[in-house]
């Protein structure tokens, strides 16, 4: 009777000792499917509603002023440049760096523009989380810099802003 446990003991444990490696593989990811940017916008504006807390009320009055803003922020992204940085001459230089000023006036107008609608139906704290959500994180590297996801309260106390 004894022995017989001891046999059915080893069996399990060689079981769950064999077992273990076929659980640590790496699994294949499923692929991920291409968002549309209207749904890319939708997934923001959810998770900005989630993250600022709004009520029903609130929400409903955020939500299209937050899609005008980041539609508004969109506009502002910089268009790759035809030729190479390293390609251009100095009149394509001056050109490049005279557009690049004229987008952070934009950028810096569409801000204020819609820190002004923002303050009329939310707290300042929460004014705060919306227009530092739209800047990426300082401290990331520009390649991987997380371009679609707000960032959180976390990232509130950093003041240092990158562009282009």
């Amino acid at each position: 009777m004894m022995k017989n446990v001891k046999v059915w003991l080893a069996i399990l444990a060689l079981t769950t000792v064999c077992s273990g490696n076929i659980w640590s593989q790496n699994r294949p990811k499923a692929p991920r499917k291409a968002m549309s940017p209207e749904q890319r916008i939708e997934m923001r504006v959810e998770r900005m509603q989630r993250h600022l807390m709004l009520d029903d009320k609130t929400a409903a009055q955020f939500a299209p002023v937050y899609k005008e803003y980041l539609q508004a922020l969109e506009d502002c992204k910089p268009q790759k440049p035809e030729t190479k940085p390293a390609a251009m001459d100095d009149k394509q230089i001056e050109e490049h760096l005279t557009a690049q000023f004229e987008r952070q006036q934009k950028l810096l107008d569409t801000r204020k523009e819609y820190y002004n609608k923002f303050k009329k139906m939310l707290t300042m704290r929460q004014v705060k989380m919306v227009l530092q959500s739209d800047r990426p994180h300082p401290m990331m590297p520009k390649n991987k810099q997380m371009k679609d996801k707000p960032q959180g309260p976390c990232c509130l106390q950093q003041n240092a802003c990158v562009f282009d």
